[in-house]
Parts: structure tokens; sequence; C-alpha cells
């Protein structure tokens, strides 16, 4: 009896194992099925502080694309019809690390001083409002510059020497 209750056991765990993993692949596949060939939103990013800061991890083999693609992002707010753009443009500097960061990276550093309140700082969003027809490629080679993504800091002034 007791051998007939473990392969019925057995068998359950088999059968749920089974269906997890059919559904695991099903998953898979679907998600790759409805991928778009279009350029992916990045999140809203916003500020919240009166001065923020964007920690860019590149690799080192990427700098000059990331450089490109920053080069259009300029472009893109300084020609803006859209006064919020142009002033996110006069607070917005990218500077390059001399130190090396994690892993061989480069890290850039995207100092905005002073942030504009409620403005959006996604880059695809930025780039696709400027350049709808390049966006695609523009987002790729951004995107595909990154060795370990981003980190967002907001500021607030504390001292004022």
């Amino acid at each position: 009896m007791r051998s007939f209750k473990n392969k019925r056991l057995s068998h359950r765990y088999v059968v749920m194992g089974c269906a997890l993993l059919t559904t695991l692949v099903m998953g898979v596949v679907l998600g790759m099925g409805l991928t778009t060939s279009k350029a992916e939103a990045q999140a809203t990013r916003s500020f919240s502080g009166s001065a923020g800061m964007m920690l860019n991890y590149i690799n080192a083999d990427a700098t000059g694309d990331f450089e490109a693609v920053m080069s259009r992002l300029g472009e893109a707010l300084r020609n803006s019809d859209d006064a919020d753009r142009r002033q996110q443009a006069d607070g917005w500097k990218v500077f390059r690390a001399a130190e090396p960061g994690p892993g061989g990276s480069v890290l850039y550093v995207w100092f905005m001083d002073p942030t504009v309140s409620g403005a959006d700082y996604a880059v695809s969003a930025i780039l696709n409002e400027a350049f709808p027809e390049e966006v695609q490629e523009l987002y790729e080679t951004y995107n595909g510059s990154f060795a370990s993504g981003q980190a967002m800091v907001n500021l607030d002034l504390v001292s004022d020497f």
C-alpha cells in the first residue's frame, strides 16, 4: 500500500512539474512573440529635489555611442518648441568620470541644477519628441551602451558657500 501511495505522490509531482515547465515555456514564447519593434518607453523620470543626478554605467567600448546619443539629446532639448525642454537643457550637464567604474565600465554623471519641476527626463520621451523617425535606432544605441544601468539621485541644497 505504501509503495502505491509513493507512486501516486511521485506522479503528482511529475505532473505539477510538467505543468509549471509548460507555463514557463509558453510565457517565454508569448513574450518573445509580442515584443514590438518600436523603442520601449522608459519609465517617466522626474526629479523631486531642486537638483538631481543620474549615474550611468557605460560599457568602455560603447562610450562613443553613448556620447553620440547625448549629443542628439542635447540638440533635442535646445531646439525644442517646449520651454520646459529648453529649461532642462540649461540645467543639464553630462560629466565623464576619470576613474574607472565597476567592472571596467565608464561612469557618466548627469547633473541637473536646477531641475525643472514636473518635467520628464526620460531619454526615450525626449528623443521621440524631437526625432520620431530616428528614435528606434537612437534608443537601441543608447540602451545598448549600458554596462549595468542607472541610479537616480534627488538632491536638496543644504548649504551654499
